[in-house]
């Protein structure tokens, strides 16, 4: 059995949470958001294999996605695994569009960066980011924790490299701000290492 890692206190990622959404609430977008999205559009990467890994959240392939992420989290940390993975999932499955509406935020303007697809709906936080990130942080956090058995150190890896593959795609389209995928990465870490201190404290074992 992996060795489990001691959770963070409660409340630093309730900190962070309350610090992400009131960033997101006050400014349309954060100083560099532009010059950053800029770079990355100016790489040479066309937007088509963006688009291909958005289309990964779109309805029913999301299903597939999703029970991807419960598998792989399952395999690294067990009952642990599945049962925070589930319920990170399904809390961002419901929160959200309302948290979305609530918060408010602007899409980027094709006047200062290229929008490929105008996108309808406020930006934070990303609806494809939270589903994204809520399948590939629970397998990078449990792959490395788990990293003395084998695959754990490659996995991590290559979940990590999903989490920002996703964020790039999204950006590359014009379809977020750089903050709106890391303000949101902050709070679906957050509820996650909440979940994950819970499951600690319950002791389920990984």
């Amino acid at each position: 059995m992996a060795k489990s890692s001691k959770p963070f206190p409660w409340y630093i990622p309730l900190l962070l949470a309350v610090v992400a959404l009131a960033l997101a609430m006050l400014t349309p977008r954060l100083p560099g958001d532009v010059e950053v999205a800029r770079s990355i559009q100016r790489l040479g990467i066309g937007p088509g294999p963006a688009a291909t890994i958005g289309s990964l959240v779109a309805r029913p392939v999301l299903y597939g996605l999703l029970g991807v992420g419960v598998l792989l989290a399952t395999w690294r940390a067990r009952v642990r695994g599945l049962l925070v993975t589930v319920a990170l999932m399904l809390i961002w499955w419901y929160a959200g569009e309302p948290l979305k509406i609530l918060v408010g935020r602007s899409r980027p303007s094709p006047s200062l960066i290229e929008v490929v697809t105008r996108s309808s709906g406020f930006s934070f936080p990303s609806t494809f980011a939270t589903m994204w990130y809520s399948t590939w942080l629970p397998v990078a956090t449990y792959a490395w924790r788990s990293r003395a058995r084998p695959g754990g150190t490659v996995l991590a890896a290559l979940a990590t490299c999903a989490i920002l593959a996703g964020a790039w795609a999204r950006i590359r389209v014009g379809a977020h701000w750089p903050s709106d995928l890391l303000l949101t990465l902050v709070l679906v870490w957050a509820v996650f290492a909440l979940l994950d201190g819970v499951a600690a404290r319950l002791r389920l074992s990984t």
